[in-house]
């Protein structure tokens, strides 16, 4: 009998103290993240070996992509560059902040075997552009738990050359 009051009291404690804290929404996850689509125009590379989509605070003046500088990213799944999908989704968990550079690289085998010669601007496949501008580099700002959506294109027939049209 001793036991069951004991019981019946330790829950209603633990009750009461769980109604009085700070916890408004309860316990959630936290996801603060950026997804969207990406769609394919034209035939993928024969030389594509890899594809991402990254994230950058800011997009560097010199012309290497640097990956320490990355803020998140997302392998395109080797099946899709098989198979050479038109379309693919994807969701990238950040922190929240502002990121100024969103683009897509398609890595070819010289840039696997030598990163720190064979990757460069030429692996730049698209960057998100403002909506509203299309000829400004997009920027995506998330608040934390907040998820923005956003679409890229990359056209294999009209290679890109980067904004302000950086080529090696």
């Amino acid at each position: 009998m001793k036991k069951k009051i004991f019981t019946a009291v330790f829950a209603v404690f633990v009750g009461l103290l769980c109604m009085g804290s700070d916890c408004d929404f309860g316990l959630k996850p936290r996801f603060t993240a950026v997804e969207g689509d990406v769609l394919f125009l034209g035939d993928w590379p024969d030389e594509a070996v890899m594809a991402f989509i990254v994230v950058v605070d800011e997009k560097p003046d010199e012309l290497v992509l640097d990956l320490n500088l990355l803020s998140g990213f997302y392998q395109i799944p080797e099946f899709n560059i098989e198979n050479e999908v038109d379309s693919i989704h994807f969701e990238i968990e950040l922190n929240a902040g502002v990121y100024n550079w969103v683009f897509i690289a398609i890595l070819d085998s010289a840039a696997l075997n030598d990163p720190d010669n064979g990757m460069g601007w030429r692996n730049l496949a698209a960057e998100y552009l403002d909506p509203d501008d299309s000829t400004r580099l997009g920027s995506i700002s998330i608040g934390e738990d907040e998820k923005i959506f956003i679409e890229m294109i990359v056209d294999f027939d009209d290679p890109y050359h980067g904004y302000f049209h950086l080529v090696e």
